[in-house]
């Protein structure tokens, strides 16, 4: 009797799904977290694009009612797109060349230019910068099969340190860089198919704490 075969929908919760369900979710995150007074500082400054809005995501990121939709739009995208492999890795290429364009923007226009629209600032240029090289490199890393439920847990943690290590490096480096590094040790200790995952964002949170160190010096901001 011929064995039946099973065809792969795609639909599976693969490695490169579970890293774009988070990265979506942390979008949203990011996205509710700019409405919401005391997460963003001069709440009452929040305008609804330009770089006249004075409200700043953990009082450093400047945001605008605008910025926050596309935030929150990035997430939707992400969830929508997850629903298969390949398009859990259109979110994530895409999603890094996009925020790779979005640096270039951010540091060809003037910070008070017109043409400021969003608005970006320096800080989000470099965690723009962060999220872009992440994101794209989390779409390019190879998968592997099956896993063990802890090998999901593995993936969650590696990618909360890519996205942690990311905004360190504008934000308080001190402060959340090397709690990234211990989530990406941890999973890179649980292992499985999410091992080169764990490793790339171990280094990445080294990288990210000499850039976030230089620049809280260089930007005087603080470091812890």
């Amino acid at each position: 009797m011929e064995a039946p075969v099973v065809r792969d929908s795609g639909r599976a919760l693969s490695p490169v799904r579970e890293v774009a369900l988070l990265i979506a979710l942390a979008f949203l995150a990011i996205g509710i977290g700019g409405f919401i007074p005391g997460v963003t500082t001069h709440y009452r400054d929040l305008g609804w694009a330009g770089h006249g809005s004075g409200a700043k995501l953990l009082g450093v990121f400047e945001v605008s009612v605008l910025h926050n939709i596309v935030h929150l739009l990035f997430g939707v995208a992400g969830f929508a797109l997850a629903r298969t492999r390949s398009g859990a890795r259109t979110y994530l290429v895409g999603g890094g060349l996009i925020y790779f364009v979005l640096v270039l923007y951010g540091v060809l226009t003037g910070q008070h230019s017109g043409a400021n629209f969003v608005p970006f600032n320096r800080a989000d240029d470099f965690l723009h910068l962060g999220l872009g090289l992440s994101m794209l490199a989390l779409g390019l890393l190879p998968e592997r099969g099956a896993a063990r439920p802890g090998e999901t847990v593995a993936g969650f943690l590696a990618t909360a340190a890519v996205f942690v290590s990311a905004i360190g490096v504008a934000y308080r480096p001190l402060r959340l860089i090397p709690l990234a590094i211990l989530l990406a040790l941890v999973a890179a200790g649980i292992g499985g198919r999410h091992a080169r995952l764990a490793g790339f964002a171990a280094f990445l949170g080294a990288g990210c704490l000499v850039l976030g160190l230089a620049l809280a010096v260089v930007t005087s901001n603080p470091l812890w």
